[in-house]
Formats: C-alpha cells, structure tokens, sequence
C-alpha cells in the first residue's frame, strides 16, 4: 500500500476506503448481506445540502519552535509543524449542520529536536462575518519517533455544529494557535 504513503490526499482516500470496508464486514453475517436501515439513507435535500468548506489560514499554516532564547536561530531549531490538507463531512439534522473537521499535517524535528510527545496547539473555528459561531483549541498530541524525517498526523473535531440557517456566510477556519497567530 504504498499508494497510501505518498501525500495526504491519497491518505485520507485510503482512510475512507479502509472505513467503508470495515463497515461492509460489519454489515453481513453468515455470508448473506444485511440491507441498510432506511435511516441510513441519502435523501435528495441532503444531497442538495450546502456544506461550508474549510480554509486553512496561511499564517496559522506554519508553526516553527525554538529553544528557548534561540528564536530565528536555525541551529535552534526544535521542530517545525505544518498543516498542508483540510477536509470536512457534513451531516444534517433540523435547523443544524454537523462537520467533522479534519486537518492533515507533519511535525519536522530541527537540528535541536528530540523523539517524544509535541503538542500541537490546533484551533478550529466557525465564523460569519465577525462573529465566532464555534470554537475549539486543542493539544493535539503528535509522538515523534525519531529525529530524521517527518511524522505526519491528521487532527479532526467531530463536533462542530452551526446553524443551517446563514450557513452559506460561514466560514470554517482551522489554523495553528500559536501566541501573535
């Protein structure tokens, strides 16, 4: 599977394919297959549902760490976290739409990195116009394996629920919540 390993897109493909076949295994029993329930299915409203796409903030994209007192020192250069890909799922009940939020990224180790935990301060919110209808930060933990290459990671907030109504003037925002980001 190393069309799986190549870029985040192709990860995230990979992750619903591998979702819906574990879903297809649970779905039979005794060789036969068991029908879906009717609530499972798509209707045409929700077909035709609107639903706000994720933007990635370009100064909330990058985020580099230094030793303390080495700020803009490469040599001092702990780690750098990106985030390159997001994506969202939504769902729909009355009067409200759900996204689950993902985020693909990787953490670098720098010339003064180490394997262990990162935390990655990651903020998603939803906003119309200046107001903040939702919001959600998060330490996501990111374990480092060693020092040479990247560790990748993929964040989601399944959780995040606006107003169907305006829906359309909303803008969900995912970006790394760093101090003076």
């Amino acid at each position: 599977m190393s069309f799986c390993r190549s870029s985040f897109r192709r990860m995230a493909v990979c992750a619903v394919i591998g979702s819906a076949a574990a879903l297809s295994a649970c779905q039979s029993g005794d060789g036969a297959a068991v029908a879906a329930s009717d609530t499972q299915t798509v209707n045409i409203e929700e077909l035709r549902a609107f639903c706000p796409r994720v933007v990635l903030q370009s100064d909330g994209a990058v985020w580099s760490q230094f030793e303390r007192g080495g700020e803009g020192d490469a040599s001092r250069l702990v780690h750098r976290t990106t985030i390159a890909e997001t994506t969202r799922a939504c769902s729909y009940a009355p009067g409200q739409i759900t996204l689950n939020v993902a985020a693909a990224g990787r953490v670098v180790p720098g010339p003064a990195g180490r394997a262990g935990q990162v935390s990655v301060p990651i903020l998603v919110e939803a906003r119309r116009g200046s107001e903040v209808i939702y919001s959600n930060r998060v330490n996501y933990a990111v374990q480092v394996g060693d020092t040479v290459g990247a560790t990748q990671f993929v964040f989601n907030d399944p959780s995040v629920i606006i107003p169907q109504e305006g829906a359309q003037q909303t803008q969900i925002i995912v970006r790394i919540d760093t101090p003076g980001s």
